[in-house]
Order: structure tokens, then C-alpha cells, then sequence
């Protein structure tokens, strides 16, 4: 293994945990599930950092999976944290509110989200979230 793949596998997972990324999102990254809506939000929220694309696209719910993420030209935010202030689950239903804090050309800005996750033959996909205040 090459020294500079070496140190992102050592490198501490964007979703906060305290782990490294090899032995938290990385690991559903690579195609193992995940095993609560909360471990699912985590990783879709890694993804968005690292610039995993396919990852979160894969992980959404068809119904209400845009075409693409982000359109030609659009600036992609820095992600800087994650906070997770409570999470749910009952049968193949889950919940999970949380803010995550970015940074774009035009400054710092906040998202605070409850998203809505089901279970499909085994898998947890994101469905859709609201906004805080909406």
C-alpha cells in the first residue's frame, strides 16, 4: 500500500465519529450496509466531503433520487462538521435530524435537516428531508 493511501485510510472520518475513515464510512463506502438510518446519514454525509458522487446517489431512494447532484459549473461546498441530535428507527422506517456546517465562495452557512430513511431488501436509503423551519 502506498504511503499517501496508507495515511487517508488512518485519516479521521469527515461524519465526526472519531474514527478512521477505513473503520467507519469507508467501510459502507466499499459496499457493506449499513446497519442503522444513523450509520446510512453518516456515510451519505462523508460522501458529500470526499466528493463520492455515485455513493450517495446509489443510496437514495429512487422515487426521490435527482438526476444528478450538482449541475455543471455549480460550486460545491466545503463540509466542515456534522452534528447528529437525534436518530430513530422502528421496523423499516427511520428518522435522523442532525446540521451539518459548509462553506462555500459566499461564506459559511448551516443545514439542518430531518430526513426520512426506509429499509429495502436489506438496505437503508435516504427518501427526502425537510428543512428546519419548513
Amino acid at each position: 500500500m502506498s504511503k499517501k493511501k496508507a495515511r487517508a485510510c488512518d485519516a479521521a472520518c469527515p461524519c465526526g465519529s472519531g474514527l478512521a475513515l477505513a473503520r467507519c464510512c469507508g467501510r459502507l463506502h466499499a459496499g457493506e450496509p449499513a446497519e442503522t438510518p444513523e450509520a446510512l446519514m453518516r456515510s451519505r454525509y462523508s460522501a458529500y466531503a470526499l466528493g463520492l458522487d455515485d455513493y450517495v446517489l446509489e443510496t437514495w431512494a429512487p422515487e426521490t433520487r435527482p438526476a444528478v447532484l450538482f449541475e455543471s459549473g455549480e460550486e460545491r461546498p466545503k463540509w466542515l462538521s456534522l452534528t447528529v441530535h437525534a436518530s430513530h428507527e422502528e421496523g423499516d422506517a427511520g428518522m435522523v435530524r442532525f446540521t451539518a456546517r459548509g462553506r462555500t465562495s459566499r461564506g459559511a452557512f448551516k443545514l439542518e435537516e430531518q430526513s426520512r430513511f426506509r429499509r429495502e431488501n436489506g438496505r437503508w436509503l435516504y427518501v427526502d428531508g425537510a428543512l428546519a423551519g419548513n
